[in-house]
């Protein structure tokens, strides 16, 4: 059985220096350069039996706690430069499983082009959780919630729904799609869909001086695993607005305002999946033309 100390000693081996980095793994801080004037910072934890399950591969498990933490790092338009990773395990996690898991966090942080620089590690008879600090920078602006106005248009990344069949655990920050749209001039808001486009959408709308949006239900990307499972489109579509963890980008773009040509963006994303009404409150408007009120509906933490 290795010691703690032991084990932080491995890992300074085990994730590496970087350029930039003055003082890394097995202090009581780091000491890096930092990329630009204004960094970029999130935190964001991954908690067995919420994110996921002990069934689940635990590499997978590592780099989806990396991997959420850059999705928002993405929806501010920002890249990654260094990681923190705090590690809650349970007291009879197996070492295999452990290296695993480190090996997750590894493979998305070099994906993702950024170091871990550090963090801690701690035992207890609960759960295992882990926790990822990122810092980045940006290359230009920060994109926000609060941009958003009445006749912008709606748009995602991606398509959307069903990540409980693996999606949730294989998803690939949108962090080019991020930087991207922020030297976009037409884009005025974007967010990571972590919590269910719905409830995301009626964050940014709130952020935004409580206005509303109507979504068309012809537009909106499905996830090809929702359909398979589906009984029919209606179905699939609910699953779309409201199953969260999906983690593309959403954002709004200013009317009649073409993108510029080239970049990371398929066609789909390019075209309007809704537009923003000055009016609060989320609607469906089906393709016979009937509008259907929508709750925003999604994944959230129940706090007492």
């Amino acid at each position: 059985m290795a010691s703690e100390r032991a084990f932080t000693r491995g890992l300074a081996q085990f994730f590496g220096r970087a350029r930039g980095v003055r003082v890394g793994i097995g202090d009581d801080a780091a000491v890096v350069d930092n990329a630009a004037t204004n960094s970029v910072l999130c935190c964001d934890p991954v908690v067995e039996g919420v994110h996921f399950t002990r069934t689940d591969p635990p590499a997978l498990v590592g780099r989806k706690a990396v991997n959420r933490n850059l999705s928002d790092l993405a929806a501010m338009g920002a890249l990654a430069d260094w990681l923190l990773v705090s590690l809650v395990l349970p007291t009879r996690y197996p070492a295999a499983a452990r290296q695993q898991l480190l090996q997750g966090i590894r493979s998305a942080a070099r994906a993702g082009n950024c170091t871990v620089i550090g963090g801690d590690v701690a035992t207890s008879r609960g759960p295992l959780v882990v926790t990822v600090t990122a810092v980045g920078h940006l290359p230009g602006r920060a994109l926000v919630r609060s941009g958003a106005r009445a006749g912008d248009t709606v748009h995602v990344t991606g398509p959307l729904g069903g990540s409980i069949h693996g999606h949730h655990l294989r998803f690939r920050p949108a962090l080019r799609e991020g930087v991207w749209l922020a030297r976009q001039r037409a884009v005025t808001a974007a967010i990571d869909v972590s919590d269910g486009l719905l409830l995301d959408l009626a964050t940014l709308l709130h952020t935004s001086g409580g206005l509303g949006a109507e979504l068309d239900a012809a537009a909106i990307p499905i996830r090809p695993v929702v359909l398979w499972h589906a009984r029919d489109r209606r179905t699939a579509l609910r699953h779309a607005l409201a199953d969260g963890e999906d983690h593309v980008l959403l954002w709004t773009q200013k009317p009649r305002v073409v993108l510029a040509r080239g970049g990371p963006l398929t066609g789909s994303a390019r075209a309007p999946i809704g537009r923003v009404t000055r009016k609060p409150g989320l609607w469906l408007i089906h393709a016979d033309g009937s509008r259907e009120r929508l709750s925003p509906k999604g994944f959230e933490h129940r706090l007492r």
